[in-house]
């Protein structure tokens, strides 16, 4: 069990790696995707998940949301303190494409040819095989399909349907290190930026309610814009966030009450933010510690899928709790892999690279090298 979260505690206050949960909650949202998927690759169906009736998102659609609220938080802090644009940059692009690219390459050329359809000479000429590589890679999609891939299950040909989100996440990333560029959120401007995000955060999503298999690629921007833009926005006020447990109620029931209106989507955002940190603020002990040293939260979630349609191929008559415990242990071990072979050697480079680019754009070396928020990357 956690310590109960102090009662006075505001976000600015909490914002040391150490002095919190973030961790812990990142991975927690990673197998929550996990256990959500299972019942989808089980039944074929989105709407097999539980939660979808109550309050109209699948658990792992609410556990992508507190990952772009996070990251909202997280990234823009670490732009405040990197050494300059160049190392903003270096330091998103290490953090997502070296052990996204080793996941791809090692789904497509090792994982999936023991379990296709056809054999391995066919499979390896197939052109499918490179545009599965290409397109995944460059985060076109998270639907490409692989040549004779799962076509016998009820998820038929998807490899890794989680894949989908990281566009969003790398475009957020973009925008939000060429406003900051602008100087619009420095402290000069401090308030003028505050108001800008909190309009954004107010109406950028600001709908009818729909069913996420009809949004358009717009719909799906202005989506995670909204639950990044709110971590943003925590930040940007982060002097003044208290985290205490009777705001958390007071946004609970206001979500409650705005089920299927127009502010549903903005009530979520806040209440489960709200969440987020509130249960950021919970000391949980050595495991805090632990996931401060150790982020598997990213190789969960880019590795998860493949594993589960793998699993599901050998053993078709699993339910999806029986699927989501052999997939957590699996996808535990090779996050962990990933973690400690790919993940965290690329960010150990982030400085040399910025320092690299900076010569070879003849720019001067900074005075002083401030580093990221944390051993996890941020």
């Amino acid at each position: 069990m956690g310590k109960k979260p102090t009662l006075t505690v505001v976000l600015a206050e909490i914002l040391r790696p150490e002095a919190n949960s973030f961790g812990v909650v990142r991975l927690a949202m990673a197998l929550a995707v996990l256990v959500s998927h299972s019942y989808f690759f089980v039944s074929g169906r989105s709407s097999a998940e539980p939660l979808v009736s109550l309050t109209g998102h699948s658990l792992g659609e609410h556990a992508v949301q507190v990952f772009f609220f996070l990251s909202g938080i997280l990234v823009t802090q670490s732009y405040f303190k990197s050494g300059s644009i160049i190392d903003f940059a270096c330091a998103r692009a290490l953090r997502i494409f070296p052990g996204l690219a080793v996941c791809v390459l090692l789904t497509a050329l090792l994982l999936v040819p023991l379990v296709s359809a056809i054999g391995p000479t066919a499979y390896f000429a197939d052109p499918v095989l490179a545009r599965y590589i290409a397109q995944t890679l460059l985060l076109t999609t998270g639907a490409a399909p692989l040549p004779g891939a799962f076509l016998d299950l009820p998820a038929s040909g998807l490899v890794n349907m989680s894949l989908w989100t990281l566009k969003y996440e790398v475009t957020c990333y973009a925008a939000l290190g060429l406003i900051c560029a602008t100087g619009v959120l420095t402290a000069r401007h401090k308030f003028i930026g505050i108001a800008a995000v909190a309009l954004l955060v107010a109406g950028v999503f600001l709908k009818q309610p729909m069913l996420a298999q009809d949004y358009t690629p717009l719909d799906n921007l202005r989506y995670f814009t909204l639950y990044f833009s709110t971590g943003v926005l925590a930040f940007l006020i982060k002097d003044w966030l208290v985290i205490s447990a009777i705001p958390l109620l007071a946004l609970t029931a206001l979500f409650a009450v705005s089920i299927d209106t127009r502010f549903c989507e903005l009530s979520c955002a806040l209440t489960l933010g709200y969440a987020t940190l509130y249960f950021a603020n919970v000391d949980f002990g050595s495991l805090r510690r632990w996931t401060h040293e150790h982020d598997l939260s990213f190789g969960v979630y880019i590795y998860a899928a493949p594993i589960q349609q793998t699993i599901l191929h050998l053993h078709p008559n699993l339910r999806p709790l029986e699927l989501a415990v052999i997939a957590t242990l699996c996808a535990l071990a090779v996050a962990r892999f990933s973690w400690g072979w790919i993940e965290k050697p690329a960010l150990a480079a982030r400085r040399p690279l910025t320092l690299e680019i900076r010569a070879g754009l003849g720019w001067p070396k900074p005075e002083s090298w401030r580093t990221g928020l944390s051993r996890i990357g941020y």
